[in-house]
């Protein structure tokens, strides 16, 4: 009796083990979707919160010329504005590039302008090289760049 109490016991602890194996496997074959898709027309889609971003042109843009490229902003039908600090954290991931971010976005720069003010004169940014935040006046542009940001459509 102990010994078919054993052997029962024996063939479950193998079907067990053997069913987790099999529930891994299962688990690995799937493909996992990447966080950042990007379309064909440059919008950068971030599945984790939702959000479509767009990457500036040019790399040394001062608070004035951020603003106002992402208010004149019309791809994939508009709706675009700057970034809040904790979105532009959001988005930061050491080491996935040079500049700490999804190798997509493809920077001109590692520091970008968001929209909230500091003070009269100074705007808050991040720095995607560090992953600082710090404010700057309105007239810096050095190495600094415009994302724009919108909810997904």
């Amino acid at each position: 009796m102990a010994r078919r109490y054993r052997l029962g016991l024996m063939a479950l602890i193998l079907l067990v083990v053997w069913s987790c194996g099999k529930a891994q496997t299962m688990t690995e074959s799937n493909p996992v979707q990447p966080r950042f898709t990007k379309a064909d027309n440059g919008v950068i889609t971030d599945s984790a919160t939702g959000l479509d971003w767009y990457v500036g042109p040019n790399a040394d843009n001062n608070w004035y010329e951020a603003k106002a490229w992402v208010d004149g902003l019309t791809v994939a039908g508009g709706g675009w504005r700057m970034p809040t600090v904790p979105e532009l954290q959001g988005i930061y991931q050491k080491g996935a590039s040079r500049v700490n971010m999804d190798p997509l976005f493809q920077p001109k720069a590692a520091w970008v302008w968001s929209g909230q003010m500091h003070d009269a004169r100074t705007y808050y940014g991040f720095a995607f090289y560090s992953g600082l935040v710090n404010s700057h006046g309105l007239n810096y542009g050095l190495g600094r760049m415009a994302f724009a940001v919108r909810s997904h459509r």
